[in-house]
């Protein structure tokens, strides 16, 4: 394997603190990390073995001191029959087989494994003809990994970039009474509920922005809302950020961080949190409790480096989701998570658009202006991709500029191209931002419900997008946005050129995410909260009526 002397410490680190007693090794290439994992078990002092499966016919051509057993390919035929091993580790095989194929497989290797199955593959195709990476479609990336539970990290070299996945093994969870008994209760007449809502932070989210308007919108109907924050520094709830004015909300409390949230919350029907981490302050709670989930890092396992089986974040994570709380997913995206790593059966319900402050005006831009949101320091968010597009962009002809609304400002870039930031902006300004650009440019790695692009849907302006997971919610391709594969820059630019070019076609694609978003207004979304929230409080009175 190219990169062999600078992937394998960290192979070696894992398999040395993972400590394993039997491992498997699927690789269609020499002996290097049999070796390795013989000199990782000679240092533990365990006594330990390593089957092999190689991708070929003869299986005698590696049968040597290294290997216990080697194994053909047809061994996955009846993958049920297979033994168990602390740790399955795949090199040289997601990129020779489909990404079907792989998944499918590595869904049963879940069950075939202790601790850990450990991937090393590389971000895009390998050419062995080139002997490094070559650019295209990226067929493996975290989206691609929805439903099972992992941990994801890239290396960066010279030579081209590796990706690692450590996916553990699977927890077969009992479905939850909870999820059955709300799925089972229809919603009745509608009634005033006193509500609370718990905020995970102040900080301008697109999952803060959409608490905030549900605090808005139910208030307008007549629910009696307060908002509540747990927090040492804290003045009030309510950030300056949000156009939210005290006529929107019944009352905010700022609870210090040393009193439980629980001892605050009284007189209300049901309790409303914004980050899966609360949900353990509220497992004895009397009156039911809804985590909305919108997604997080850790969700697309994206801790920032690779766990190990035991690690803590996963296990905090599987007492979170399995608390005894009701749990609304904000995208099919989501539910598919919690159903495969958790066996949570969430309900759906999306975030809404404010489609009276992002609205569609007439353009009238000397140059083309191509509109980036997001904060520059969240990796995830691939603004770095999102330059390289705009750069291959600029070199096929097309004149434009950027402009860029940010939570804080990005290093300095070095671009062919024009990029104007702006800094914490009001949302009223932002609105302004969305409805003066051409074109919308969106290069997320993945996302839970991808809340920025159909702001500027709702804002009449055109939409270029990676295939995030999330925006399927609402993506109709080639008809209300255009959609790329992950990390495929050349589609991307080909798509943005396009639309900066064809006025009449990015009206058209304007036009028709208009009306997407429309189904995402305060009204409809409002609607379905508003259902949601009356069936689990009718779930949770006849439920305790059956206790008694």
């Amino acid at each position: 394997m190219d990169n062999y002397y600078q992937i394998s410490p960290i192979v070696e680190s894992i398999i040395k603190q993972e400590a394993p007693v039997s491992i498997l090794e699927i690789s269609g290439y020499n002996c290097c990390y049999g070796k390795l994992f013989a000199d990782c078990q000679k240092h533990t002092g365990k006594k330990a073995y390593v089957d092999r499966v190689v991708m070929t016919d003869d299986v005698n051509l590696l049968k040597n001191h290294i290997y216990r057993n080697v194994y053909s390919f047809d061994i996955f035929n009846d993958a049920d029959k297979m033994q168990k091993y602390d740790i399955i580790f795949i090199t040289h095989l997601l990129e020779n087989t489909s990404p079907e194929y792989s998944i499918d497989l590595l869904e049963k290797l879940q069950h075939k494994v202790y601790k850990q199955i450990l991937i090393i593959t590389p971000e895009y195709p390998y050419d062995p003809d080139m002997h490094s990476e070559k650019l295209g479609v990226r067929e493996y990336h975290p989206i691609a990994f929805l439903g099972l539970d992992y941990s994801y990290w890239m290396f960066n070299s010279d030579e081209g970039n590796w990706q690692f996945y450590s996916i553990f093994a699977k927890n077969d969870y009992p479905a939850m009474e909870i999820d059955i008994l709300t799925e089972r209760i229809q919603a009745s007449e509608p009634k005033k509920l006193r509500i609370a809502y718990v905020l995970p932070h102040r900080g301008l989210t697109g999952g803060t922005k959409a608490l905030l308007h549900q605090v808005k919108q139910l208030t307008r109907r007549g629910h009696v809302v307060k908002v509540y924050l747990h927090d040492d520094e804290a003045d009030e709830v309510i950030p300056d950020w949000s156009e939210l004015t005290y006529e929107d909300f019944a009352e905010q409390i700022v609870v210090p961080l040393s009193s439980p949230l629980l001892r605050h919350i009284d007189n209300v029907d049901i309790i409303i949190l914004g980050w899966s981490q609360q949900a353990l302050h509220f497992a004895d709670a009397t009156i039911p409790v809804v985590l909305w989930e919108q997604g997080s890092e850790w969700i697309f396992g994206d801790y920032g480096s690779l766990l190990l089986s035991s690690a803590t974040e996963s296990q905090m994570l599987r007492t979170f989701y399995r608390a005894p709380v009701h749990i609304l997913a904000v995208s099919k995206t989501i539910v598919k998570v919690l159903k495969g790593k958790y066996n949570r059966d969430a309900g759906l319900f999306p975030a809404c658009i404010d489609t009276d402050l992002y609205f569609p005006a007439p353009k009238n831009n000397e140059m083309p202006v191509v509109l980036l949101v997001g904060n520059p320091q969240i990796t995830f968010k691939g603004f770095d991709l999102a330059l390289t597009v705009l750069e291959v962009v600029w070199g096929m002809g097309v004149r434009f500029t950027v402009q860029w609304a940010c939570q804080s400002m990005p290093q300095k870039y070095d671009t062919s191209f024009k990029i104007e930031y702006f800094e914490r902006i009001p949302q009223e300004q932002l609105a302004l931002l969305y409805r003066q650009a051409d074109v919308f440019l969106s290069t997320s790695l993945y996302e839970s419900f991808a809340l920025t692009p159909i702001e500027a849907m709702a804002s009449g302006t055109a939409v270029v997008s990676t295939d995030n997971g999330g925006i399927w919610m609402y993506a109709d391709p080639g008809i209300n946005c255009l959609l790329a594969e992950q990390g495929d820059i050349e589609s991307l630019a080909v798509a943005v050129a396009f639309l900066l070019q064809n006025p009449q076609q990015r009206d058209a694609i304007a036009s028709a995410g208009r009306e997407t978003a429309m189904m995402y207004s305060f009204q409809r979304v409002t609607d379905c909260l508003e259902e949601s929230l009356q069936r689990i409080v009718k779930s949770h009175k006849r439920n305790d009526n059956n206790d008694r």
